[in-house]
């Protein structure tokens, strides 16, 4: 085994060249894989905090019919369905969004992210706290929460790890709450527990529907009516052994129907039952499972490509091993040496790949979006990863070794030193040569296929209209300590007015819920004129949803969404003025078709008037503003617009049009909220075009590492195009002598070598374009107005593969072209 180490090492020492490039093309590949699976893993394989999360599944609802794909659950809605579904042991529900609380702590004030859970939320996660206790049933009652269970961030950045924690009270209030609360902290909840993602504080369900939302919590038929609409959670659940998510969804979907067939909301929407790693890491996941497959791909290119190199290398040295074999040499021991030299090679190609996976997995954290759970995490040094990382060498030793090892098998030592030199390749070893490089161009082209789609999603994305002008706007998220919502919009007016005053500032507006928030908003099924009533037939039950926003004047001005017909909202608006709505383009469309809606009477079921809550007013439309994309840039709705001094919807979000950096805007603005309210709850500031790239940046990760992916498999089939005609033309030079002694000129000779090529490179590219419409039918979901097969893009892919290719092969054709008549006959 020495004596076979020492002439392997000996032989690549020769040929420095063959070594140093099959080296550094399994390092790339190698390191370029195992940096995604470090991703993958620790994303998607490694198990999360909880307790049979193969069987945990997060529910909520969709209206297709409406056009809307999230609709939230309530806590009353989950209760019948624990007391008739047999497909779970256990339901319970948490927060569709976390809300905002206040610490107060003297004159200080804390922004905190909490999530409303019911008892059985922490039974169903299966983690226990670290200290204290978790939310049971008795938490549950009465018409306040009185109890919080902290995370463990929450527990060290405020408390100081203190482990008395347990009992000691905190007060917070709710933005327009009129009192403080106070809460004793019950438990803490682990390092690593994030879920949902953010949260500081857990609080009991019930209380705190009756605290916040309802309008009078001692009557007993407003409790139960809010418990059984109120829509603001998502359902937990825990499947029983044997069922599955599609049963458990058409059982959810038969409950749903028989208890909201007489629902004042209309018809009923369908249940989504979805499992919690699919929930949480949401469309990341197949983007990082499409990489790895593109990953693996890559390294079996590598192995190709390797493994083309041997074999010309040895096609190069036939005349070597005969001579050995003719010696003495056993083939058994110039086939152990071919093995040893590929082991080597993968060995010094996986040393050099755990450098290029570290720099790898750093570039991948950055580039991929920022919201993707444990994402930070990636390690290269993880257990399994390094298990990967060994066996990709094992395999590329094997993969790219058998071959040069069968060939010299097939070498016959008495011929080739009796013609001098092989003439032409063994049927099974062009066969496979064709092989690999065919296999190599149509990957390449199934990968710039797939970089080219997604490309083209990008290029939809940012062509998309988003209603508004993301440059120089930024949001500001504050919640004043104002008690009641007129005290609220007095605030905003102050802050409003003092702030376009500032030098850079243009003009502001404020807004319930900025655009692109997130899924989750105010939704509504309003009524026209002559559609009263709450019976089963009632015209408005058809009517799709819509999100329902409140405004202050100017900001539409300040978004810089055009105005299409009437007028926009004016001071004047108060509670006391004639109610008034302005409507999106698409919602004049689907709620007037062919018919001018300026002056048209609608009914929504927010409106303030004085001495009343949220009762059902009609308004009266005197505007038309573009359509505005608030859930997602995916995700256009309809959209209608109350002034905030006429709705109970309170404005939370400034938007500030300016000239300044958004640092500075977030000073100024927080210098002056304080200055008008020094207990007032500044929470993020976000550039508009940071939130814009942010929604993007999905399919800008996948589109750049297809992309990196593509020209790689690129340039590996070019460099497999490249060996098969030098290939060629080493064994067919006595052929090429022939011909150009017999007057072949320059040309037909490069046109004689580079024609089997070209047919090669074709018969590929057209096989890799097949399998690129049938393989990127599976990622449709994750295009944007492209469809999987769209031509230009293929089309397109495959021809710079073929074009490639060509163009690279070239430089051995010409050398073909070149062939000396008299060297070509002596050989």
């Amino acid at each position: 085994m020495t004596s076979d180490l020492r002439d392997a090492f000996r032989s690549l020492t020769r040929d420095r060249g063959f070594a140093c490039l099959a080296v550094v093309l399994l390092a790339l590949t190698g390191g370029a894989t195992t940096a995604v699976y470090a991703v993958v893993d620790a994303v998607l394989l490694q198990p999360m905090a909880l307790r049979s999360q193969e069987r945990t599944v997060v529910i909520w609802q969709r209206d297709s019919a409406r056009g809307t794909p999230v609709v939230e659950v309530a806590l009353g809605e989950v209760g019948k369905w624990r007391e008739h579904a047999t497909s779970f042991d256990a339901l319970g529900v948490f927060g569709s969004v976390n809300f905002s609380l206040s610490l107060i702590d003297g004159d200080s004030r804390t922004r905190l992210r909490s999530s409303w859970v019911s008892a059985p939320f922490f039974e169903i996660v299966g983690i226990g706290p670290q200290l204290g206790r978790v939310l049971d049933a008795n938490d549950e009652a009465g018409n306040q929460s009185r109890v919080a269970v902290i995370s463990d961030g929450f527990w060290k950045q405020h408390f100081g790890s203190d482990r008395r924690v347990v009992g000691r009270i905190i007060r917070v209030q709710e933005g327009g709450e009129s009192s403080q609360r106070a809460l004793e902290v019950v438990g803490v909840m682990p390092p690593g527990f994030d879920f949902p993602r953010g949260v500081d504080l857990w609080l009991p369900a019930a209380p705190g529907i009756r605290a916040s939302a309802m309008p009078d919590p001692t009557n007993p038929d407003d409790v139960a009516w809010y418990l059984d609409h109120l829509r603001v959670f998502y359902a937990l659940g825990r499947l029983r052994e044997g069922a599955s998510a599609t049963q458990a969804e058409q059982e959810l979907g038969r409950l749903i129907r028989q208890v909201e067939k007489d629902s004042p909301m209309g018809a009923p929407p369908e249940a989504v039952v979805t499992a919690i790693d699919d929930y949480l890491v949401g469309p990341a996941k197949p983007v990082l499972w499409t990489m790895f497959a593109g990953a693996v791909v890559m390294v079996l290119l590598a192995c190709s490509s390797v493994a083309g190199l041997h074999l010309f290398r040895s096609a190069r040295q036939d005349r070597a091993i005969a001579i050995q074999l003719a010696l003495g040499a056993t083939r058994s021991r110039l086939i152990r040496r071919s093995l040893v030299e590929s082991a080597i090679i993968a060995s010094a190609g996986a040393f050099g790949a755990v450098g290029i996976a570290w720099l790898a997995t750093r570039a991948l954290v950055l580039a991929a979006p920022l919201d993707v759970p444990r994402l930070a995490t990636a390690n290269v040094g993880a257990p399994a990863v390094l298990a990967v990382m060994v066996s990709l060498a094992t395999l590329t030793a094997l993969l790219s070794g058998v071959w040069p090892a069968v060939f010299i098998g097939h070498v016959d030592a008495g011929r080739t030193l009796t013609t001098g030199a092989r003439t032409a390749m063994h049927p099974r070893e062009r066969l496979f040569q064709r092989g690999v490089v065919g296999w190599q161009v149509a990957v390449a082209v199934v990968l710039l296929s797939g970089a080219a789609l997604f490309v083209r999603s990008v290029q939809h994305l940012d062509g998309t209209p988003l209603g508004f002008l993301a440059d120089g706007l930024v949001s500001v998220d504050l919640q004043p300590s104002a008690t009641g919502i007129d005290r609220w919009d007095q605030f905003y007016d102050a802050l409003r007015t003092r702030t376009e005053g500032l030098p850079h500032v243009l003009s502001t507006g404020a807004v319930s819920m900025r655009p692109l928030l997130g899924p989750i908003g105010s939704d509504t099924i309003p009524a026209l004129k002559g559609q009263e009533g709450l019976g089963a037939d009632a015209p408005w039950r058809r009517h799709a949803r819509a999100n329902l926003q409140s405004v202050t004047p100017g900001y539409f001005r300040t978004l810089g969404t055009r105005l299409l017909a009437g007028r926009d909202f004016t001071p004047d608006d108060r509670a006391a003025s004639p109610n008034v709505v302005i409507v999106s383009a698409s919602a004049a469309g689907r709620y007037w078709p062919g018919r001018n809606p300026i002056g048209e009477l609608i009914l929504v079921a927010t409106q303030r008037t004085p001495g009343s809550v949220e009762q059902p007013r009609w308004h009266t439309v005197v505007g038309v503003v573009e359509d505005v994309r608030y859930r997602g840039i995916t995700d256009p709705r309809l959209d209608l617009y109350l002034p905030a001094a006429q709705s109970t919807n309170r404005v939370q979000y400034l938007l500030v049009r300016t000239t300044a950096t958004p640092a500075q805007v977030a000073a100024d603005v927080r210098a002056i909220a304080h200055d008008l309210d020094s207990a007032v709850d500044v929470g993020e500031t976000s550039a508009m075009t940071d939130v814009v790239m942010r929604e993007t940046a999905p399919w800008r990760f996948a589109m750049r590492v297809l992309i990196a992916f593509g020209i790689l498999a690129a340039a590996l089939a070019t460099a497999g195009l490249v060996g098969l005609v030098g290939l060629a033309v080493t064994l067919r030079r006595r052929e090429l002598g022939i011909r150009a002694a017999l007057g072949a000129t320059p040309g037909r000779l490069r046109l004689h070598v580079l024609t089997e090529t070209a047919w090669t490179a074709a018969t590929a590219t057209m096989v890799g374009m097949l399998a690129a419409v049938i393989i990127w039918r599976l990622a449709d979901g994750l295009l944007v107005d492209t469809p999987p097969h769209d031509p230009l893009s293929i089309a397109g892919a495959g021809l710079l593969t073929f074009l490639a290719g060509i163009v690279g092969c070239m430089v051995p054709a010409a050398r073909a072209a070149a062939t000396d008549p008299a060297e070509g006959l002596r050989s």
